[in-house]
């Protein structure tokens, strides 16, 4: 931290976007000495909670490229970085190019990461294997189908079809909600567990981080896809390593891809077999910034501010691998209805495993419920060695956290139940 300090002390940084997601990239970098401004367009600053922690904010739509080009000359900013959105991520590329500042990525990469058709193309040529898709509704021979706008994330436009007449709808709804209007459609994978890759890339060297294994809400059917939490490492990470891993540094390689943090999602059916579907090159929504280093990797929101910043990353000793080390990381989901009450989160922080929380609603907030969406109230992720442990936080979390409406109903979506999680955590 000394050495980065060093680095980065002094440094004026934009981040693009103000949301609860920010805190944690403003906080961090404020821990540096980093002079850090903010910017969208939101005038009340309860919907941009980053605003109010930065040492300054801007209230300028993040996608404003000329607007923001003339103030970071004025302010002489020294990077630019986003997280969490490959629409933001695009508008960092366009301005670190105005500006001739350091970017991580690329025109191309970006394609790459929120591009589902393209995405499967590259993989498909360097051996890293995919989910079948159907080109057209028309050619669909089986169901269930999972429907998707090829280029948006976190489960927007996203559903499940379990026959022709909801696979027209869901199309529909994929091709609303699309910004270049495609859809893919794909085998649903019903029998397989939701699993996911982190890589680090420093200077060339790429570095497997870490795997996950995803539990789903319970009792969604075809409905929704809900991750209620994730599980690292995956208990299927020996078979990725043997079987996966050196398709995905060929595809990392393919890509030119010399300095960042990238993940991807895809199926482990157990037997050492694995399919993915997607990826992005930016910071995760899990946070796992945290996480990696206790394990003996490197702290990937220190790797992409240094970068943005500095243009270089500097080379860390890897400590020694802690593979025993478990993180469990669980959402927080909300029924619909409006929030009368919401606590739980200072309670949650004081358990001794307790490595991330954050809380992503607040009391008045009217929580919906559509096809594929729902609103978040928090995330929390636990570290440790035990899975008693880890059972125990659990309980602890779930006794602590309480979301109300006005009637006193419960809001939270979904719980995970001890046997549940002890099928991970072997």
């Amino acid at each position: 931290m000394d050495l980065l300090k060093q680095n980065l002390a002094g440094k004026k940084l934009l981040v693009l976007g103000a949301s609860v997601n920010e805190i944690t990239l403003v906080k961090r970098a404020q821990e540096y000495g980093v002079y850090v401004i903010v910017t969208d367009y939101n005038l009340d600053y309860n919907l941009s909670p980053a605003k109010k922690l930065a040492n300054k904010a801007w209230n300028i739509s993040w996608s404003d490229i000329d607007e923001l080009e003339k103030k970071c000359r004025e302010e002489n900013i020294d990077g630019v970085i986003a997280g969490y959105s490959e629409f933001r991520v695009e508008n960092t590329i366009k301005l670190c190019e105005r500006l001739s500042l350091p970017c991580y990525c690329n025109y191309e990469q970006l394609e790459f990461t929120r591009d589902k058709r393209k995405f499967k193309e590259r993989c498909i040529r360097n051996g890293v294997p995919v989910v079948k898709d159907y080109k057209t509704v028309d050619s669909v021979d089986e169901f269930p189908v999972i429907v998707k706008p090829v280029d948006r994330g976190g489960s927007i436009g996203i559903s499940i079809a379990a026959n022709k007449e909801e696979l027209e709808k869901a199309y529909k709804y994929a091709m609303d909600l699309s910004v270049c209007k495609d859809v893919i459609i794909e085998k649903y994978i019903a029998d397989c567990n939701k699993f996911d890759a982190y890589y680090e890339i420093v200077n060339g060297e790429i570095i497997l981080a870490g795997t996950d294994d995803v539990i789903n809400a319970k009792n969604n059917a075809l409905k929704k896809v809900v991750q209620s939490g994730w599980i690292l490492p995956s208990k299927y990470q020996k078979q990725f390593g043997q079987n996966v891993d050196e398709s995905f540094r060929k595809l990392i390689i393919d890509l030119k891809i010399k300095n960042g943090y990238i993940f991807f999602s895809g199926f482990a059916d157990g037997k050492g077999n694995f399919m993915f579907f997607e990826c992005g090159f930016r910071l995760c929504g899990g946070h796992l910034y945290n996480y990696f280093p206790l394990v003996g990797y490197y702290d990937n929101l220190d790797l992409l501010l240094e970068y943005q910043l500095t243009g270089k990353v500097t080379k860390q000793s890897i400590k020694k691998i802690d593979e025993r080390l478990k993180c469990l990381t669980i959402n927080l989901y909300s029924k619909a209805g409006t929030i009368k009450e919401l606590g739980g989160f200072d309670e949650i922080k004081k358990i001794e495993d307790c490595k991330f929380v954050l809380k992503n609603a607040n009391v008045g907030q009217i929580c919906k419920e559509d096809e594929a969406i729902l609103s978040k109230l928090g995330m929390v992720y636990f570290c440790s060695n035990s899975n008693e442990k880890l059972l125990k936080d659990t309980d602890l979390l779930y006794s602590y956290f309480y979301a109300r409406d006005s009637y006193g109903n419960d809001l939270v979506y979904d719980r995970i139940e001890q046997s549940e999680l002890k099928k991970f955590l072997v």
